[in-house]
């Protein structure tokens, strides 16, 4: 054997010894572990005496495994980051080393502690009706492994079985008694689960609750005696035993009602018992279970003497600065003490003044600081009795006044001010917005100003004018709502007529007798506007090169005779400081012609053949008619501008020519003469009829088979030479208003 195959030989040998010792090793070793869910957990499978081992893993149970693999060459590790509940199976780690395998399995347990159990309800309880209370322990799992119980210290009051859900409960029901106020119950969950700690396993909750029960043994005492007399000092007092603490009340029975008195935690003293103070008094304990009563009856001896006030009332309402006597008599008691007193025992600055039986204090002018109330007290023997008078202080001494800053402008906001001045109190004063009997706003809250001890107060009404409202009166009504005030004396009211400013309106301008006037004619042009303040009436005439403002006497203007300048349009325009309108009118004056001239171009003596133009100028309105005409023939033309042609004259038109400028005023007549020599040289034919005659032969030679055009044509030459003959006229036209 050669060394090549010893060689082999010893390789094989040593590889098959590798392969016959190959082993796999799980950590952690346990073949079965128990983990909290959440936490974290790595698995690790290692193959020993293997130098290239092959990895896998598989779960017992058909499901995901929730696991992150991380191979090295010797190891492969299962990573569990966190563990969830789905990891709760058993793992199986393959290995293949060559042609040989091997395995490793281990069981993953995965637990879930109970958090604190949870008591319901925290309501107290009550004596003698059924209660329960319910214990809820969540997030539990394996739920079967969960057992609750109910425990009074070491002692199970209940406990439960094991359930299937992962939210469990178990409740306790009893009935309780006043004597377990304070009692302590507690819930313990336990999961008995193999592998976790003893710590873990177990959590409890423990409550305390109240038994609350209705008043009871409710009492009512009366100290120093229930008999007593006139003047006696007493303290009547209730007690009550209850859960939660009662509400004492204490009631003073009577056939017409019961009246609740005020207390002190169902204590009350009187200083000084009178006759009617004695009756039934009730103490009533309340709680939120029941309530309990308890009576006691209290008798009071009358002593004789009475005392009384003059005036009687109880309640004096007086107005500030008048004068007071209060007047406080005894009856049946020989040596009466009298004492006059405040509420606050404070000292009394008033006069008074002591006689026999009775005493009086005066009050010389009332201010706002004897607002109080007066006590007689008289003593007689040991018995002391009084009567007081409660004085009420009013000042209403003035009527409202209606003020306004600005003038009242038509559609402008504005806002009226009244004014009431020295009132006390004020909050009894309302002040009423009238118009005649409707009222506008009423304002209980006016803002008022403290002056000393009486108040200057303020309403304001806000509006919108309208040109309908001048002249109409807004009235302020203060009337003040306190008790005991005359009827009389209760309201005072201020009225203001409104004067309204608004712009012209209706603005107007009138021709008088007609807008249509004959020149020399007098005429009045008037203007007229309504207006608050007046409007300040300015009349023009207007004209393209400007306005001229007009002299006249509040907008009226009169002329005396008319000229043919004063036609036109005439514009008033009333003014004021609220605003502007403006109206206008066309006036018309008819001007019969005058000032007529008469030009002749180039001349009135011309030679046969020439032109001549007459123009015509004169002044008229409206626009004249100019007629022409021939005086020894009686030709006339008509021009409505005054502007004539005559073209190629002839000796025949030579003579007297009479203008007439007339229209539906008057008329003027112009007389002018033309004279027409004879030409001493040979007439030459108009430029275009040398032009026109070659022309014609030309059409005539070309169409010469055309008899029509020949004597077309020969008529058209025939009355050009006539036109050179006799001369011809042509009117022309010009503005019917010649000036």
């Amino acid at each position: 054997m050669g060394f090549h195959s010893q060689l082999i030989v010893v390789s094989l040998f040593i590889f098959l010894t590798t392969v016959l010792s190959f082993k796999v090793e799980m950590e952690p070793p346990q073949r079965r572990i128990t983990v909290e869910n959440g936490s974290d957990l790595v698995l690790t499978c290692r193959a020993k005496d293997c130098p290239s081992p092959t990895f896998s893993w598989i779960a017992l149970e058909d499901k995901p495994m929730y696991m992150k693999l991380e191979n090295d060459v010797l190891e492969s590790r299962a990573v569990l980051t966190p563990v969830l509940r789905e990891n709760d199976n058993t793992y199986i780690c393959k290995v293949t080393c060559g042609s040989q395998r091997a395995q490793k399995s281990i069981e993953v347990k995965v637990y879930s502690c109970p958090s604190d159990p949870v008591i319901e309800p925290h309501a107290p309880f009550q004596e003698g009706k059924e209660a329960a209370l319910t214990c809820k322990v969540q997030d539990v799992y394996p739920p079967e492994y969960l057992e609750i119980q109910w425990l009074e210290g070491e002692r199970v009051l209940k406990e439960s079985d094991y359930q299937d859900s992962s939210a469990l409960s178990l409740t306790y029901k009893f009935v309780p008694k006043i004597e377990e106020t304070g009692k302590k119950l507690t819930c313990k969950a336990i999961i008995a689960m193999e592998g976790i700690p003893d710590e873990r396993k177990t959590k409890t909750t423990t409550t305390t609750f109240d038994v609350h029960f209705s008043p009871k043994n409710t009492s009512i005492s009366v100290y120093p005696a229930e008999a007593l007399k006139e003047g006696d000092s007493v303290t009547v007092s209730c007690a009550s035993r209850s859960v939660p603490a009662a509400t004492l009340t204490l009631r003073k029975k009577s056939p017409t009602g019961d009246r609740e008195l005020e207390s002190s935690n169902g204590s009350l003293t009187i200083n000084e018992a009178q006759l009617g103070d004695a009756g039934l008094y009730e103490c009533e304990a309340t709680n939120e279970v029941g309530s309990e009563n308890a009576t006691v009856n209290i008798s009071v001896e009358a002593i004789p003497f009475k005392v009384e006030m003059d005036p009687p009332q109880r309640e004096l309402t007086v107005e500030s600065g008048s004068k007071l006597v209060l007047i406080c008599r005894v009856t049946d008691c020989p040596s009466p003490q009298f004492t006059w007193k405040h509420p606050t025992d404070r000292p009394l600055y008033e006069k008074t003044e002591t006689k026999g039986n009775e005493s009086r204090i005066s009050l010389s002018s009332v201010g706002t600081d004897q607002e109080n109330t007066y006590r007689c007290q008289v003593k007689c023997g040991s018995v002391v009795k009084e009567s007081s008078t409660q004085i009420k202080v009013y000042s209403f001494p003035s009527d409202p006044v209606i003020e306004f800053h600005v003038p009242l402008q038509e559609g402008k906001e504005t806002a009226l001010t009244c004014k009431v001045p020295d009132v006390y109190p004020p909050e009894y004063l309302e002040i009423q917005w009238l118009d005649g009997e409707r009222v506008l706003k009423r304002d209980n809250e006016g803002v008022y100003v403290k002056n000393n001890d009486v108040s200057n107060l303020t309403s304001m009404y806000t509006f919108v004018p309208k040109m309908e409202d001048s002249g109409k009166e807004v009235t302020c009504k203060a009337v003040f709502k306190m008790e005991g005030i005359p009827d009389q004396k209760k309201s005072k009211a201020s009225t203001k007529s409104l004067h309204i400013q608004f712009s012209p309106k209706n603005t107007s301008i009138s021709v008088y007798p007609a807008e249509a006037l004959k020149e020399g004619d007098s005429v009045t042009v008037s203007c007229a506007s309504r207006s608050v303040p007046a409007a300040t009436l300015t009349l023009r005439k207007k004209s393209p090169t400007g306005d001229r403002e007009l002299e006249s006497s509040n907008g009226s203007l009169t002329i005396n005779e008319t000229q043919l300048g004063d036609a036109g349009l005439y514009e008033c325009e009333a003014t004021n400081e609220v605003g502007s309108e403006k109206a206008s009118v066309e006036i018309s004056v008819k001007v019969p012609p005058r000032n007529t001239t008469v030009l002749v171009y180039p001349s009135s003596e011309v030679l046969e053949g020439q032109n001549i133009t007459i123009s015509c100028k004169t002044i008229s309105y409206p626009a004249p008619t100019i007629i022409l005409k021939k005086v020894s023939n009686g030709t006339t033309f008509c021009s409505n501008n005054g502007t004539f042609e005559l073209y190629y004259l002839s000796m025949n038109d030579t003579g007297l020519y009479e203008i007439n400028v007339s229209n539906d005023v008057g008329y003027e007549v112009e007389v002018i003469e033309i004279h027409v020599g004879k030409r001493l040289e040979e007439k030459k034919s108009p430029p275009y009829l040398d032009i026109l005659i070659p022309t014609i032969a030309a059409i005539v030679a070309i169409v010469a088979s055309a008899a029509i055009v020949a004597a077309s044509a020969l008529f058209v030459v025939r009355l050009l030479w006539q036109a050179k003959s006799r001369g011809s006229y042509e009117l022309t036209q010009l503005n019917p208003a010649a000036v």
